[in-house]
């Protein structure tokens, strides 16, 4: 759904400046290691174990590298958490993202992702230039040559929602580097320790999701956490932003000191692009309702511009394209 707002770019920028306070920020590639350091005694920030009770010797990144975080590492991440957020939650947030990923070429553990569709007909393979492969019977991808545009029909991989709200909500707290912070969400760790994905803290769990066209925007992961100002207390109390690729995700963070809040209304953070005047052409913004608990499997359509097509023997494609 998309979202349909009155307010002005300037008035959502407005709102943040004047009821948020940015707690945590940064943008993540590839280079040094920031860890984000634990006390004298290393305490996961989770299960509340220190070492003499479980192990810390798995590296544990802050974001997930499948998004593109290749620097920020949360030490106090101990192996048993680190082992349950990646099978109960980042798995549904790598099949959520995938489309997004293969599309803006995003460089995760183990390179650029690869696709490859349900029968495995159709296949996206990234080289020095990505290759789709697909049977012209597929529909695959469409082509509109009045328009220069080609249609790619993505598959998604079964995922559930609140697994991916819940995966979100993980990086914004593994982000957070002043612990005085973590005291406003022991219930929210709780909820992600958490391995029955029906139990929810918020309802309706919506991820405001931003797609900018063009080429990649994005280099790295780009992340943002706002808490709100204490003059405040009727807005949501954090909200967290994050972008890699083509798409900026943002959501709120739930609190124990949401109770007190009077909606759950979260006002769209204007993207860069909104404010420079992309070239490309404007951001598109959606409403995405995360709150199912159940599998869903889904189409993903993502459009991409050319300026000319030219037809190729078909004996001067590499066969390895075809491979698996």
């Amino acid at each position: 759904m998309m979202t349909n707002t009155t307010m002005s770019v300037e008035e959502r920028l407005d709102y943040f400046v004047n009821n948020y306070d940015l707690i945590a920020a940064g943008v993540y590639s590839k280079g040094p290691e920031k860890i984000i350091k634990t006390d004298a005694i290393k305490k996961c920030r989770f299960c509340k174990k220190n070492e003499s009770e479980t192990n810390f010797t798995n590296t544990a990144h802050a974001i997930p590298e499948c998004l593109g975080n290749h620097q920020l590492v949360l030490s106090e991440e101990c192996d048993s958490c680190n082992k349950f957020f990646s099978e109960n939650l980042e798995v549904h947030l790598d099949k959520y993202t995938r489309p997004f990923r293969v599309m803006g070429q995003i460089h995760g553990k183990r390179g650029v992702p690869n696709y490859q569709s349900n029968n495995q007909k159709s296949k996206v393979k990234h080289g020095e230039i990505p290759a789709f492969v697909s049977p012209a019977t597929e529909k695959f991808f469409t082509i509109d040559k009045e328009n220069k545009t080609a249609t790619v029909n993505f598959h998604r991989e079964p995922y559930i929602p609140l697994g991916v709200y819940k995966a979100l909500v993980k990086i914004a707290l593994s982000t957070i580097e002043n612990k005085e912070e973590l005291s406003a969400f022991s219930e929210t760790i709780g909820w992600l320790m958490c391995a029955d994905q029906t139990k929810s803290v918020i309802k309706p769990a919506v991820v405001i999701e931003t797609f900018i066209p063009g080429p990649r925007p994005t280099c790295g992961v780009a992340v943002s956490l706002f808490r709100r100002k204490p003059s405040c207390a009727s807005k949501p109390y954090a909200i967290f932003m994050i972008a890699f690729g083509n798409i900026a995700m943002q959501l709120i963070v739930p609190s124990i000191l949401d109770r007190t809040t009077l909606t759950t209304r979260c006002i769209a953070f204007p993207t860069p692009f909104e404010l420079c005047g992309w070239p490309f052409g404007q951001p598109r913004t959606y409403n995405k309702d995360m709150s199912g608990t159940e599998k869903r499997k889904e189409d993903y359509l993502i459009e991409y511009s050319f300026d000319d097509i030219e037809a190729i023997p078909p004996d001067s494609i590499d066969p390895e394209l075809y491979s698996k």
